[in-house]
């Protein structure tokens, strides 16, 4: 049996490892003993206590360092916010469910003119234009009630200065804690000049629109006036011919001659005139044409000036597009005459209308077709391809070929006015391809099924 000092300086040593938190160990120790004095037991309670004092301890500390953490990432998060809002190049401010301005950035102050402290706390529809402060009230008003959608939109504000400004505003809810609207963002583009300029281009499209309708009237009224006297110089001229040519000594034959050779000359300016002002004043609704039976046609009218020069035409498949029908025959008649007439003199004309293999590309989402005429006429400088398309511009004087110089203007006229595009190319001397870009279809509404 265990002496009595042994007893006491076995607790002894429990005691000190229970007071530097060998718990466990003193716990061992004790069963060794058997049955250890009442002040180890209470010692082992308090130990006990003190270590889940340290662990709850430990966990706040570790707690606080995580939640001082998460303060800072918030702090970093709102001054990286605060920046972007501050130095953003449109106008931001939010305002409460009341329309109050809560936040303004620095964009929005310099726009309006007004410094922050002037802005903070009042109505956002105390900037808009006075005609349009009722209004804006009382959209803002039901948009952060739910009563009106959110859409983009423009408003007319106005500065501090007096100064109008068109802006285009983009909104946003703004959503408290528990998902309730506390609020409307709003960001904020000044479109005065674009709107200013949009304005400008649509008086001036107008402008343009009325000046050609006027001057397309005016070359209709004048061609169709000039008619009359114009039949009547030439029906005299044919009279005098008959009834006065014996009279007549050669040089008033002549004279006579040259009046009705201008007279025809007229006649046939003022009927392409007339075609010219028409491709847009006459023009036909627009309905599925077959060009390649359109080509047909032409062809079968040109039968006798093709047999005189021996001309090898080939037609190769043509697509069928959506077109004024009476347009088609005619840009394919002017192209295929232009082809006929200036061959080569020592050379019967050789003309190919077919469509290139590569497909034409889209126009405004529209898929387009090419329709290519080529010849081995005479050719032009390419230096002159603008200037072939205009009205009474010629390459050859009216000794060489004849004609009145309007042919390729009604193709492009034409041309155009189905949304398409005209061009050509060539070298003297080695042909020459006119080459017509064509939409497959027209817009819904612009011509009949």
């Amino acid at each position: 049996m265990a002496t009595a000092r042994s007893i006491d300086l076995r607790q002894t040593v429990c005691l000190s490892l229970i007071r530097i938190g060998s718990i466990w160990t003193a716990v061992l120790l004790a069963l060794l003993l058997g049955r250890p004095h009442p002040y180890v037991a209470y010692g082992l309670i308090w130990s006990m206590g003190l270590a889940g004092a340290v662990a709850a301890r430990r966990r706040l500390l570790g707690n606080r360092r995580a939640a001082e953490a998460s303060a800072a990432a918030l702090r970093e998060s709102e001054e990286r916010f605060r920046g972007l809002f501050e130095d953003a190049p449109v106008a931001y401010h939010e305002i409460d469910r009341h329309g109050i301005v809560q936040r303004v950035n620095r964009a929005e102050c310099e726009l309006l003119g007004y410094s922050r402290r002037e802005v903070l706390g009042r109505p956002v529809w105390d900037f808009v234009s006075p005609e349009a402060r009722q209004q804006s009230r009382v959209a803002v008003l039901r948009k952060v009630s739910g009563e009106l959608p959110l859409e983009t939109f423009c408003r007319e504000f106005e500065r501090r200065d007096g100064r109008p400004l068109l802006l285009e505003i983009h909104e946003n809810l703004i959503y408290g804690a528990r998902g309730e609207v506390v609020g409307l963002r709003s960001t904020m583009l000044d479109v005065t000049a674009r709107e200013r300029d949009r304005q400008a281009l649509a008086r001036r499209t107008q402008e343009l629109a009325r000046s050609n309708a006027e001057l397309e009237q005016f070359a209709y009224v004048a061609s169709h006036d000039l008619q009359e006297p114009l039949r009547k110089i030439l029906a005299f001229g044919d009279r005098l011919g008959t009834k006065c040519g014996p009279a007549l000594d050669e040089q008033g034959r002549d004279y006579l001659e040259r009046m009705r050779n201008a007279a025809g000359r007229m006649q046939s300016l003022i009927n392409a005139l007339l075609t010219l002002s028409r491709v847009k004043t006459k023009a036909q609704p627009f309905t599925r044409v077959d060009l390649s039976r359109t080509a047909a046609e032409v062809l079968s009218d040109l039968e006798a000036r093709t047999e005189q020069l021996e001309a090898q035409i080939e037609v190769g498949e043509l697509p069928t597009v959506v077109a004024d029908p009476l347009q088609m025959a005619q840009l394919l008649q002017n192209l295929i005459g232009n082809a006929l007439k200036f061959h080569r003199p020592d050379e019967p004309p050789r003309v190919r209308i077919h469509c290139p293999p590569e497909p034409g590309p889209e126009t405004a989402g529209r898929r387009n077709c090419r329709i290519a005429v080529e010849d081995n006429g005479i050719g032009f400088d390419e230096k002159y391809l603008d200037r072939i398309f205009q009205v009474f511009q010629r390459l050859h004087g009216r000794g060489e070929y004849e004609g009145t110089g309007v042919g390729l203007a009604i193709c492009r006229n034409i041309v155009e006015r189905h949304g398409g595009a005209i061009t050509a190319r060539s070298s003297p001397g080695q042909g020459a391809s006119f080459i017509v870009t064509l939409p497959l279809e027209q817009p819904t509404g612009e011509h009949k099924p």
